[in-house]
């Protein structure tokens, strides 16, 4: 999957931060909720940060925020968001079914996922999960932004169910299914694909 993303952003192919911009003002509603679950912003992981869009929001809410991805170009473009905007977020290349804690770190009580997992095999999903959970509090949350259908060929996501999402992440609860309102600003391809956020919660 991440040579389909290495190549879109080569040619400048990055839907998912017109649909980012699109729904920014309901993605910051979710993290005003997750900051009065947690009491407050804490630490969090944004998993296949791409150019860093949400790092910036989370950071500018005061949140410990990392971010983690494997293209080279959109972690480039995620710092120097980052530098432009003094802001302090750090930014980390790693493969989200490893996620080592020496490099990424630990003690995470947000994860947020907008569109990572649902690109991903099967067992991919199943490392992801057990990787996620190895670094996460126990009171931990996360918000995942996965398409119902396949965005189209093969070699783009293919999208994720909520059996798929529960199958992976055993330790955790789906606590909330929000399908996200239609605006004209999002791309078809992602209208068509039926997006849901889910939000899940680690099982003490």
């Amino acid at each position: 999957m991440s040579r389909f993303y290495t190549v879109a952003y080569a040619v400048g192919f990055t839907p998912w931060e017109k649909a980012g911009l699109a729904g920014a003002d309901e993605l910051a509603g979710m993290i005003a909720r997750e900051e009065a679950e947690h009491g407050g912003p804490g630490m969090a992981l944004d998993l296949g940060c791409g150019s860093g869009m949400h790092l910036v929001t989370l950071s500018r809410r005061g949140w410990q925020a990392t971010g983690v991805d494997l293209v080279d170009k959109a972690l480039d473009r995620a710092r120097k968001r980052l530098r432009d905007e003094h802001l302090d977020a750090t930014v980390v290349r790693a493969d989200v079914t490893e996620l080592p804690a020496d490099s990424v770190g630990t003690g995470y009580d947000f994860f947020l996922d907008l569109g990572c997992f649902h690109g991903l095999r099967p067992a991919q999903r199943i490392d992801m999960a057990a990787a996620v959970t190895a670094l996460a509090t126990p009171d931990a949350t996360l918000l995942m932004l996965a398409f119902a259908n396949p965005v189209g060929p093969r070699f783009m996501p293919q999208g994720a169910t909520r059996t798929d999402i529960e199958t992976a992440y055993t330790g955790w609860d789906v606590v909330d299914v929000t399908v996200p309102p239609q605006s004209p600003d999002m791309p078809r391809l992602a209208r068509n694909s039926q997006p849901r956020f889910y939000r899940l919660r680690r099982r003490a």
